[in-house]
């Protein structure tokens, strides 16, 4: 039987949850099952919602119901705010960033309220550095810090390996990694500064672009600048140009550049340019695009160079995605990173929050708990 009672809310909330998640009225409107007339005189305060029409709200604008029966909307951080943007230009993002969004800044305060409970230091151990820094140099003590040397990166069989590699490097310096799935368009990958940092990666993105993502929005942590990783809004070209070039020098320092006869072939333009950005791409596990982001900042190829070869990648036709099914627990793991999970599965040991909690947190059921610990037990 549906509950189909009008209930008496706050029409201002309804309007602040459907223009915060990028919904329009007419898409609404038809999601409800009713006329747009109808749907404006339930915003503007002249028709009350039916407890169903509430439900459907929830499920769609993903807020929880309880939010409707808020005496008024919460106050939530504008996109424009976080990323440095125009106002104007936050209209351009889409429903599923801005539910990213919500997420990691969910999240964040989530991993923030559990660490201190534990008693983590949350300070992330992280050196800081400015733009009158040089990029090379930050990316190659970074390295150093990390310890892992050319040679381990060359036997990672796969770039997922090596993503998840890279991934639990950075996590050790107390900065949570999720990855979501939204249009590329809205951007590759963000990160949100506070307690503890946040990176989002696009889990949309080719595996190789990621890793490079990866690196360009740590760098971004490393100055302390909060940042969404778009192509089609560049708020500071010089900030945007320095986390390119520490993430180019970090996953192939110049040294091995020059050393690497491949290189030398790619830059003189003999034989196949593609061919052997395929080949470097896969020995690296990197993007071609982070290779030819190397080679420019190391002046080996100029800006038109660059720029034709950027085309002639963008041009080639894209091979067909594999899909392969993963487990609700491997999605898990994949989505909201060790890090972040341990975090959560500690505090349940240690009964800071309930088991209840923790699935609610992990986004799972209650079956796939301990196949969650046994994968990171493994």
């Amino acid at each position: 039987m549906r509950r189909s009672f009008e209930v008496d809310v706050n029409p201002e909330i309804i309007k602040w949850a459907r223009k915060s998640a990028g919904w329009s009225i007419e898409e609404i409107a038809s999601k409800l099952k009713t006329s747009i007339e109808n749907y404006k005189r339930i915003e503007l305060g002249i028709k009350k919602p039916t407890y169903r029409q509430l439900e459907l709200l929830s499920k769609y604008l993903k807020r929880p119901l309880s939010v409707f029966f808020l005496p008024r909307p919460p106050q939530e951080e504008p996109i424009a705010s976080s990323f440095r943007i125009l106002p104007k230009a936050e209209n351009l993002y889409s429903k599923e960033f801005r539910l990213a969004l919500r997420k990691a800044r969910y999240y964040q305060s989530v991993a923030k309220e559990l660490m201190s409970a534990i008693g983590y230091d949350m300070s992330a151990p992280i050196n800081k550095y400015t733009l009158s820094n040089s990029p090379k140099t930050a990316a190659q003590k970074e390295r150093e810090g990390a310890g892992i040397s050319i040679e381990k990166q060359l036997k990672w069989k796969n770039a997922h390996e090596a993503f998840n590699n890279w991934r639990r490097i950075v996590e050790k310096e107390n900065i949570l990694i999720f990855q979501f799935k939204f249009p590329l368009k809205d951007a590759r990958g963000f990160c949100l500064m506070g307690t503890p940092p946040i990176i989002v990666i696009n889990s949309s993105d080719n595996i190789l672009a990621r890793i490079f993502t990866l690196f360009h929005e740590y760098a971004h942590i490393l100055l302390g600048i909060s940042e969404v990783y778009t192509e089609e809004i560049i708020t500071d070209r010089r900030v945007e140009e320095w986390c390119n070039s520490f993430a180019a020098e970090f996953l192939i320092p110049g040294s091995i550049v020059k050393e690497d006869s491949d290189f030398k072939i790619l830059t003189q333009l003999e034989g196949n340019v593609l061919e052997i950005l395929e080949e470097l791409s896969k020995k690296y596990k990197v993007s071609k695009k982070a290779i030819l982001v190397r080679l420019k900042t190391l002046n080996l190829i100029n800006y038109k160079q660059y720029e034709t070869f950027i085309q002639a990648i963008e041009e080639r036709p894209i091979e067909e995605k594999k899909f392969f099914f993963l487990s609700p627990e491997k999605k898990c793991i994949q989505e909201k990173g060790e890090k972040f999970i341990s975090t959560v599965l500690e505090s349940k040991e240690r009964g800071i929050i309930t088991t209840h909690e923790a699935i609610e947190y992990l986004s799972i059921k209650l079956k796939y708990m301990n196949r969650i610990e046994n994968l990171l037990a493994a």
